[in-house]
């Protein structure tokens, strides 16, 4: 029995490939967003980026640094928010 040399068609086809990547990018962007969230609150032991302001206006930590990054915990909050809608998004032209 002989087996064919023949290429094997791809299954997925470029278009795909192309959603597959964008997916990929926009997952892995998610993970990194997340996960720096996840940092500035476990830094605060807060669960929201609220917490943190709250904290910064009853006096509990000190304003600097942490007014800085209780922005940059809103902005990481935002960005995972986008991203979840583009994701959303992606598979509906799926």
């Amino acid at each position: 029995m002989v087996i064919s040399e023949a290429p094997i068609a791809p299954i997925i086809t470029p278009h795909l490939q192309g959603v597959e990547t964008e997916t990929f990018l926009m997952l892995s962007k998610m993970s990194e967003q997340k996960e720096s969230l996840k940092n500035i609150l476990k830094k605060y032991n807060a669960k929201s980026p609220e917490d943190i302001e709250i904290m910064i206006e009853q006096g509990e930590v000190r304003e600097h640094p942490a007014y800085e990054d209780y922005l940059s915990a809103l902005s990481y909050e935002q960005n995972v928010r986008d991203l979840k809608i583009l994701l959303d998004d992606l598979i509906k032209r799926i």
